[in-house]
């Protein structure tokens, strides 16, 4: 099996080609565009869940329990709490925070589970 076949690199990529989205609609708002723009701000939770799905699937493909690294068990818990909650419900102000605080981190460190593959 090619190394880009694998489950585990291809969830990573995707992690990683999420992220990068992202950060690319964080470089074009800011946090008062999150507050009135519900489109801008609805997309980056469909973003947001996506990667926690990806996070899931690298777990799963390693063979590990989502919570038993941090970077993955606080993607997939980002993920759950906007996927399961109503728009009302959602604490707007931990997305606003993994998009504007930990989205950098959360780069590097989707690059360094990459790079340990290679």
């Amino acid at each position: 099996m090619s190394s880009e076949a694998r489950p585990d690199r291809h969830a990573l990529l995707e992690c990683q080609a999420l992220l990068g989205q992202i950060a690319a609609l964080r470089d074009e708002g800011d946090a008062d565009r999150f507050a009135a723009d519900d489109r801008y701000r609805w997309v980056l939770h469909r973003l947001w869940i996506a990667v926690g799905n990806e996070a899931l699937a690298y777990t799963q493909a390693i063979g590990q329990s989502v919570r038993a690294d941090r970077t993955w068990a606080n993607l997939y818990d980002l993920r759950n709490h906007l996927a399961h909650s109503r728009l009302p419900d959602i604490d707007e102000g931990l997305v606003r925070r993994f998009t504007w605080a930990r989205l950098d981190s959360l780069q590097a460190a989707a690059d360094q589970f990459l790079q340990a593959l290679s």
